[in-house]
């Protein structure tokens, strides 16, 4: 089963005894190239990254990392050519590789095999709601990027913090702002409206309450960009 992917970290709960597959593709099906992600596979007992249905790129013990008992929650980041793999609430991933040959990856696919059935859900396509209140609901971040649509007449705000809470210090993205008109970047060194705007542009009728507009933004090597899915950052 293919799905496209919506940026370049796919969060995820599985529920297997073993082998749980994830394919990396440039179409919704299997691709030349690919990439493929094994958890739990050989009985269980290791885990690995392949290109091409090839040799590993790398492999790794993982006894017990999946169960059939409960669901467990991991990280897939595709970006920088690379491969990174994690386990919920770990940053550092249990296994990662550079892509052989970069390729544009667009879709990903998903299943078990070897005797084992599987239970998914798929955290990246939840629809969440937000109040007109001014407070943040919090995820945890994997990779560096998040890629995201909303649908709002105006003011979508988004904080990047240190722990699912407000931090000090912390950055404020606002998108829509100023009645709909301005876009900006805000560091608070010391709390919520106590900051200077590093970044604001104009950005008139950026959101819409009456069609979902997709964002990305990015933070790395000690820059933030923001921007609409796949142009240059605002």
């Amino acid at each position: 089963r293919f799905r496209q992917l919506h940026g370049k970290t796919l969060r995820f709960q599985v529920k297997t005894a073993h082998d749980c597959h994830v394919a990396f593709t440039s179409a919704a099906e299997e691709t030349d190239p690919m990439v493929e992600v094994f958890i739990g596979a050989w009985e269980g007992a290791a885990s690995a990254i392949r290109f091409k249905k090839a040799d590993d790129l790398v492999k790794v013990d993982t006894p017990d990392i999946v169960t059939e008992a409960e669901y467990r929650e991991f990280w897939i980041a595709v970006d920088h050519n690379e491969v990174r793999v994690g386990k919920a609430g770990e940053w550092e991933p249990l296994m990662q590789a550079p892509i052989p040959e970069p390729f544009e990856i667009t879709h990903y696919g998903y299943s078990t095999g070897w005797g084992a059935t599987g239970w998914w859900k798929f955290l990246n396509d939840r629809v969440l709601n937000t109040e007109d209140c001014l407070t943040y609901n919090f995820e945890p971040v994997y990779g560096d990027s998040i890629a995201f649509s909303v649908a709002c007449s105006n003011d979508a705000h988004l904080a990047l913090t240190s722990g699912a809470e407000e931090t000090s210090p912390m950055y404020e993205i606002f998108i829509g702002g100023w009645e709909n008109q301005h876009s900006a970047i805000r560091l608070n060194k010391e709390g919520k409206g106590t900051g200077d705007d590093m970044a604001k542009v104009e950005t008139p009728d950026v959101l819409c309450c009456e069609e979902e507009r997709k964002f990305y933004v990015s933070f790395r090597n000690g820059q933030i960009k923001v921007g609409y899915k796949d142009t240059d950052p605002f």
